[in-house]
C-alpha cells in the first residue's frame, strides 16, 4: 500500500520514467544499436560523460585518451555512442578526400559560438553555397595580390626584433608572429588594424580571444546551454565569472560592430583609400542570398576567418623558429640557400620565387606537420555505407580521424618528432613507395580543406625567409615543452603553464 502511494505521486512517477528510460537506452547502445559491434570499452558505447571528463575536466586530453583506445581495440574504436573513430594515415585519403562531399557532424557546430560559419556547417549543400562565395576571395591570384600588404607588415616585425636586439631584451617571439598574423588577415578582412605589432612586448594579440574560445569551446560543446546563459549578463559580471566567455564575447561583439559598420556605409572613406578589396565588403556586396548577409551570420564567418589567419600560422612559426634555433645545422643549412638566394637581405621578397627554394620549403612542410594547426578530431557523415577493411559502417554514422595521428605516425615519418626539413626535399617517398606528399595533411583535404591555405603559405615563406635571412636567435628559458602538443582545445595547446617561446637576438 505504502509502496502504491509513492508511486503514486507524480514526482515519483517521473523518476521512475526516466529511471526506465535511461535503462533502456543503455540496453540499445550496448547490444541493438547499429554500432554495438565495434570495438571499445563499454562506458564509451553508454554515454558521452568520459568525453566531458578528459575534455572539461581533464582540460583537452581526449585526443590523447582516442590514441590509448587504439592501442588497445585496433584500428577503428567507437568513441562514444554514435561515433568511430579511426587511426590509418592510409584511410585519410579515403574519408576526407575520395568520399567527395560529405556532411559535417553537427554536434560538433556548437564548439565555438560561431555555427553558422563555412567551417562548422554540417550539410554539404550549404557548405558549397558558403565557401563557394569565399574560395575566390583567398585564391592564390588574391593572395599573390596582397604580397605588398605582407610584405609591409613584415618589415614592421622585422623593426620591432632590431628594437630588442638593439636593447638587449627578451624577445617573445610567438607573440610577435601572433601580432604579426593578426595585422595581415585584419587588414585583409576589414582594412583596420589593432597595431598590436607595435605594442611593447606584444602584449596584445588576438590570440588570446581565439584560445579563449577554443579552451571554453570544450564546456560549450557538452553544455551548449552554458555560453547561452553566460551571454546575458553584462560584461563587467562575467569578466569576474569566466574571463574566457568574457573574451570571446567582446571579439564577437567587435566583429559585429565591423559588419554593422560595413553595412550602414560608416567605413566608406576608409575602404575608400584601402590598396584592396576587402573579405567582407566584397560578401557583404557579392551574391550570396540575403540570409546569408545577415549581421549574426557574417559575424560567425568573421570569428572563423580571423581565428583560421591568426593561430594556426602564428603557431606554425613559432613551432618552425624553436626548432631552427635550437638546431644549428638546420639552422645553418637554411641560412646558406637565404644568403644565396636574397643576397640583398632587404630586398622585396616573392612568394612565388621563395616557394623554388628546396629547403625553405622543407622548412615550411615541417612548421605545418608539427603544429598540427588542428588537434582534435574532424567527424565526417556519409550518405552511403563507408567500407573499412572487414567492417562496413552504416551510413550517416560520423567517422572521423586526427590530424595529429597522421602527422606522428612513424611509419610515414620517422622520428616523427624531429623538425627534418629535408625529408621533404626531391620526391619523397614513404617506405612503401607511396608520395610523402599524400600524408601532408595539416591544412586538411578535400572539399573542406582550410580556406586560407594559400594565405598561410604566403606568410609562411615570406616571414621564414625575412626572419632568418636578417636574424639569428638564442632561446631564453624555453625547451621543446614549450611547443609540444599537451592539450587539445581544437586549437594545439603546449603545457598550460608555457611562458611561451622567448628569444635573445644574435647578430644576424
Amino acid at each position: 500500500m505504502a509502496i502504491s502511494s509513492i508511486l503514486d505521486h507524480p514526482v515519483t512517477s517521473l523518476v521512475v520514467v526516466y529511471f526506465v528510460y535511461l535503462l533502456g537506452l543503455v540496453v540499445y547502445r550496448l547490444y541493438f544499436h547499429p554500432l554495438a559491434k565495434y570495438p571499445g570499452p563499454k562506458y564509451a558505447a553508454i554515454s558521452r560523460w568520459h568525453e566531458f571528463y578528459y575534455e572539461v575536466v581533464k582540460k583537452g586530453q581526449f585526443t590523447f585518451k582516442i590514441q590509448e583506445l587504439h592501442k588497445q581495440y585496433g584500428p577503428i574504436v567507437r568513441i562514444v555512442p554514435d561515433e568511430l573513430h579511426i587511426q590509418d594515415s592510409e584511410f585519410y585519403d579515403t574519408v576526407y578526400t575520395k568520399a567527395g562531399r560529405v556532411d559535417k557532424y553537427d554536434w560538433m557546430a556548437g564548439r565555438f559560438g560561431c555555427d553558422t560559419s563555412v567551417f562548422t556547417t554540417g550539410p554539404d549543400e550549404l557548405h558549397r553555397i558558403r565557401r563557394g562565395a569565399l574560395n575566390p576571395l583567398f585564391s592564390r591570384a588574391r593572395i599573390v595580390d596582397l604580397q605588398t600588404i605582407i610584405r609591409t607588415k613584415i618589415d614592421i616585425l622585422l623593426d620591432r626584433i632590431r628594437e630588442f636586439q638593439r636593447d638587449n631584451k627578451v624577445l617573445p617571439i610567438n607573440r610577435a608572429f601572433m601580432a604579426l598574423t593578426g595585422e595581415v588577415v585584419m587588414e585583409y578582412c576589414f582594412s583596420i588594424s589593432y597595431g598590436h605589432l607595435k605594442l611593447p612586448n606584444f602584449e596584445k594579440t588576438l590570440h588570446e580571444p581565439f584560445m579563449a574560445a577554443s579552451i571554453s569551446g570544450h564546456l560549450s560543446l557538452q553544455c551548449p546551454w552554458v555560453p547561452k546563459m553566460l551571454s546575458m549578463l553584462p560584461e563587467s559580471i562575467l569578466v569576474k565569472i569566466e574571463p574566457l566567455y568574457a573574451l570571446v564575447f567582446r571579439m564577437q561583439a567587435d566583429f559585429r560592430n565591423q559588419i554593422n559598420a560595413m553595412k550602414q556605409g560608416k567605413m566608406a572613406d576608409v575602404l575608400a583609400k584601402s590598396s584592396h578589396p576587402t573579405v567582407f565588403q566584397e560578401l557583404i556586396s557579392g551574391n550570396l542570398p540575403e540570409s546569408e548577409k545577415e549581421t549574426r551570420r557574417l559575424q560567425d564567418e568573421a570569428q572563423l576567418v580571423v581565428a583560421a589567419g591568426v593561430t594556426t600560422t602564428g603557431w606554425a612559426l613559432t613551432v618552425a623558429t624553436f626548432h631552427l634555433t635550437s638546431n644549428p645545422a638546420t639552422l645553418s643549412r637554411l641560412r646558406a640557400e637565404l644568403e644565396a638566394a636574397i643576397p640583398n637581405p632587404t630586398a622585396p621578397l616573392s612568394w612565388a620565387e621563395l616557394e623554388k627554394l628546396p629547403y625553405l620549403t622543407g622548412c615550411v612542410r615541417e612548421a605545418v606537420r608539427l603544429s598540427y594547426a588542428v588537434s582534435t578530431r574532424n567527424p565526417r557523415l556519409f550518405s552511403k555505407p563507408l567500407t573499412y577493411k572487414d567492417w562496413v559502417i552504416p551510413p550517416r554514422t560520423p567517422v572521423s580521424m586526427t590530424i595529429v595521428d597522421v602527422s606522428d605516425d612513424e611509419d610515414i615519418f620517422p622520428a616523427a618528432h624531429e623538425f627534418r626539413p629535408e625529408r621533404w626535399i626531391g620526391s619523397p617517398k614513404t617506405k612503401d613507395g607511396s608520395s610523402l606528399e599524400r600524408y601532408f595533411v595539416g591544412f586538411g583535404k578535400g572539399s573542406r580543406s582550410c580556406l586560407g591555405i594559400n594565405l598561410a603559405h604566403a606568410e609562411l615563406y615570406m616571414t621564414l625567409a625575412a626572419v632568418f635571412r636578417n636574424f639569428a636567435f638564442e632561446l631564453y628559458e624555453t625547451d621543446v615543452s614549450d611547443v609540444a602538443l599537451a592539450h587539445d582545445f581544437f586549437l594545439p595547446s603546449p603545457k598550460l603553464d608555457s611562458h611561451g617561446v622567448r628569444v635573445k637576438v644574435l647578430k644576424g
